[in-house]
C-alpha cells in the first residue's frame, strides 16, 4: 500500500499538512485529501507535484480573501 504525505509549499519552503493520505479528489477549488481510517483533510488549493517514488504531494495553499 503507498501512502503519501501533503506538503503545503511556500517558495523553497515544505510545511506538513496532511501525513498518510491515500486518496486525494476535488470538490470546486478544494482538494480532499483521506487517510486509510477515513479521515478527510479539506484545503483550498492547487496541486503544484505528485511524487510517487518518494510518496509526496506538494501543494500550493489558496490565499484566503
Amino acid at each position: 500500500m503507498c501512502l503519501s504525505n501533503v506538503y503545503g509549499v511556500h517558495g523553497e519552503e515544505k510545511e506538513l499538512l496532511f501525513p498518510n493520505a491515500a486518496t486525494v479528489s476535488q470538490k470546486g477549488d478544494t482538494l480532499v485529501f483521506t487517510n486509510i481510517l477515513g479521515i478527510p483533510f479539506e484545503i483550498k488549493g492547487t496541486i503544484r507535484s505528485v511524487d510517487l517514488l518518494e510518496n509526496i504531494i506538494l501543494i500550493e495553499k489558496k490565499e484566503e480573501e
